[in-house]
């Protein structure tokens, strides 16, 4: 099961490195994978599911990265992974952008950074927050998605390792006017 997902999905992110996502078919994927029309169906509906997961993959991995060991720190948003990530990711990009869905992507990368953030952050001890932790998290998942934007439209002007510093001093700055901390990773 997990074997013909990740052929899916791998055959999808294939794909469009070749060409636009409304240019590929079902059975375009069926046939890089090698995987049956029922196998399909029994994961998926539809090849935006199949994005979708990919998305949702990616980003299960990420949240990953900052439950592994000390080198993880007290970050919100494994940004310079991402970057690193999203770095090969021109052709895929795109793809997405020439057929109207690379906005789609960006707003569930949105709810996705946010719910990472919501779940890594807590009022200081004996303090009221100043804003729910909700709003909070969106707002700085906003900004990361926002320089995401940027890098991609000037990657040689800085690195991974900058813009992770960068966000992670702009976020520590507005976690502390409303009053939040970072939870260390082993209570996220």
């Amino acid at each position: 099961m997990l074997r013909s997902r990740r052929a899916l999905g791998d055959a999808l992110v294939e794909l469009l490195h070749e060409r636009r996502f409304d240019d590929i078919t079902v059975q375009a994927i069926l046939d890089r994978a090698g995987v049956g029309r029922a196998t399909f169906y029994a994961h998926y509906r539809n090849k935006q599911d199949v994005l979708h997961s990919g998305l949702e993959h990616l980003f299960t991995h990420l949240d990953g990265v900052l439950e592994r060991g000390s080198a993880a720190g007290r970050r919100l948003v494994p940004v310079r992974e991402f970057l690193d990530h999203m770095r090969e990711a021109d052709a895929f990009i795109a793809s997405l952008r020439a057929s109207g869905r690379l906005d789609e992507m960006w707003e569930l990368s949105l709810d996705f950074v946010a719910d990472m953030i919501r779940r890594r952050i807590a009022p200081r001890d004996g303090v009221s927050a100043a804003m729910s932790p909700t709003l909070v998290a969106r707002m700085l998942a906003a900004a990361f998605m926002e320089m995401v934007r940027w890098w991609l439209e000037r990657p040689a002007r800085e690195t991974p390792e900058r813009l992770d510093a960068t966000f992670h001093a702009l976020a520590g700055a507005i976690l502390l006017r409303s009053r939040y901390i970072v939870r260390p990773a082993r209570e996220c």
